[in-house]
């Protein structure tokens, strides 16, 4: 009979104190919920941190919006010259191992500084999901190969790089890890969140190929959403050379109308080297799918390199998307920056 009582002991009292429990038991009993809470919770934060979208092509990501895209938008003529033919001695023994290196980034001042990876091949023909595939295998390895989710800052597998030329507007990206590293203090340029203190600090970026050493001046920062449920999307990393002027200025016009900053010193003219560094923002938390990105010009041959932020002016009124107006109202007041800041743009009559 007391078998049998036994048996039919409640399971709940297993965890929950009752009445006969010695001491021990029910200091057990009080600390295994406890305990699990604290273990979910902790595991829930690492998740968290370690948890992140890609900073993917958005174009790419969305295959079934290829069709709105306007191919007269989609740029064509590299940027071509004589340059050195031999690899930096810096960054030879790193080439060396991997072949893959096609140079460095670093913004002085910060934790950005790695070597530049990208899968290399590109021919020309745009087959999106072939070019989202090679631009994500940096972006889920590190530097010789295995899998990470940190992955490596990528150049665009459509930008190419080697001793003969540089592409005229390069893509690069790289993660957003809440740990500080990659692409995490690009965040600081969010003017609205931020203020404009962490860019009038680090006003240029320095890329360098493995054969030559690059300055880069910042002239445009804008935030963009991915997915049309959010909004109008902008397909910024659908560019990546350009026809003619004409194409020239009317994608960085769209730039401009959505950047938070305008430098008059930082002007514009077809022919110009630029590079985008892409990555994901939430400043709405991870319920809104964003990419921040940071345009930078290349210094002309003989110019300053240096950047004169006193002069940098604040775009109060930046073309946003559909969220943003929905969560702070309001709407985009119209295009209110100096045609001089895009030599030869010439504004369609209204």
């Amino acid at each position: 009979m007391a078998e049998n009582n036994k048996a039919k002991t409640p399971l709940w009292t297993c965890f929950i104190p009752v009445r006969g429990d010695r001491v021990f038991t029910v200091v057990r009993k009080i600390l295994f919920p406890i305990i699990i809470v604290w273990l979910a919770v902790v595991l829930y934060m690492i998740k968290g941190e370690y948890e992140k979208p890609k900073p993917d092509p958005v174009l790419i990501k969305n295959v079934s919006l290829l069709d709105d895209f306007s191919v007269e938008e989609a740029p064509v003529i590299p940027v071509t010259g004589k340059k050195p033919a031999t690899i930096l001695p810096e960054y030879k023994e790193l080439y060396e191992q991997n072949n893959d290196m096609i140079g460095w980034i670093k913004i002085d001042g910060t934790a950005i500084d790695y070597p530049v990876m990208q899968v290399k091949g590109f021919d020309g023909t745009i087959n999106y999901k072939h070019i989202y595939n090679q631009n994500m295998v940096y972006l889920e390895h590190d530097f010789y190969g295995n899998y990470s989710f940190a992955g490596c800052v990528t150049a665009d597998y459509r930008a190419v790089f080697d001793k003969n030329k540089r592409p005229a507007n390069a893509l690069i990206y790289g993660h957003n890890l809440l740990n500080g590293t990659y692409f995490h203090n690009l965040r600081y340029y969010d003017i609205p969140v931020h203020g404009r203190e962490f860019y009038d600090e680090h006003p240029t970026i320095q890329l360098d190929t493995i054969y030559e050493k690059g300055t880069y001046k910042i002239f445009a920062v804008m935030e963009q959403n991915t997915l049309a449920s959010e909004g109008e999307v902008f397909y910024y990393d659908t560019v990546y050379k350009f026809d003619n002027q004409k194409q020239f200025n009317s994608y960085y016009a769209k730039v401009l109308d959505r950047s938070f900053i305008y430098n008059p010193e930082v002007d514009l003219v077809y022919g110009d080297e630029v590079i985008a560094l892409s990555t994901c923002t939430f400043p709405y938390g991870k319920s809104i799918n964003l990419r921040l990105v940071i345009y930078a010009r290349r210094v002309r041959e003989g110019e300053d390199p240096t950047v004169d932020v006193s002069k940098t002016i604040i775009n109060e009124d930046p073309l946003m998307y559909d969220y943003y107006y929905r969560v702070h109202g309001g709407e985009w007041g119209g295009r209110k920056w100096d045609p001089a800041l895009l030599r030869g743009f010439k504004p369609e009559k209204t």
